[in-house]
């Protein structure tokens, strides 16, 4: 990767600063190329950190077509999934930033939506602590430079994001 750099700091743990949105994408590019029916990753981080463009970059490498939507309100947003290498049949964008208890996970039913046949990604994975399962990945965003206030549509600035998960999937990664 030419506009990602990398510093392995644990086995499991890769640090990466994403320099625009091309190398976000193509961090979700081959991530995608990584994941499996059954996986389920976290995406963390502050508002406008990037972690809604990631989801979007993410989704397009799984072959979602057509609008990509943030589930702020709805929490979850489900996509079909055509075949491909990762076996799943679904992808679903959790949005937890809203949930104010994490019991409110197992109400809404959200825990029967996580199968072997699916993909997660979870943002705000705190809201719904001791009610979700480890995840398979966690992706930590954060500005690296001085922006604090971005619009959270758009990619102003270095992102720095670690990456953790199992030492032979992340191998690809970095």
């Amino acid at each position: 990767m030419n506009e990602i750099t990398t510093d392995v700091t644990m086995p499991s743990d890769l640090q990466l600063n994403l320099v625009n949105e091309a190398a976000t994408a193509e961090l979700a590019q081959r991530l995608a190329q990584q994941v499996r029916a059954g996986d389920v990753i976290f995406l963390q981080g502050e508002l406008g950190a990037g972690k809604t463009t990631f989801t979007r970059h993410f989704a397009r490498a799984l072959g979602i077509e057509g609008r990509i939507k943030s589930p702020t309100y709805t929490l979850v947003e489900s996509y079909t999934l055509n075949a491909g290498t990762h076996d799943a049949t679904t992808l679903h964008h959790f949005d937890l930033y809203r949930l104010g208890d994490p019991r409110e996970w197992y109400s809404a039913g959200f825990d029967e939506y996580l199968n072997d046949r699916t993909i997660a990604l979870i943002e705000w994975p705190s809201q719904a602590a001791g009610a979700l399962p480890a995840p398979t990945f966690s992706l930590t965003f954060e500005h690296a430079d001085d922006l604090t206030d971005v619009d959270v549509e758009s990619f102003d600035g270095v992102r720095r994001v670690r990456v953790a998960g199992t030492v032979n999937r992340l191998s690809s990664l970095g």
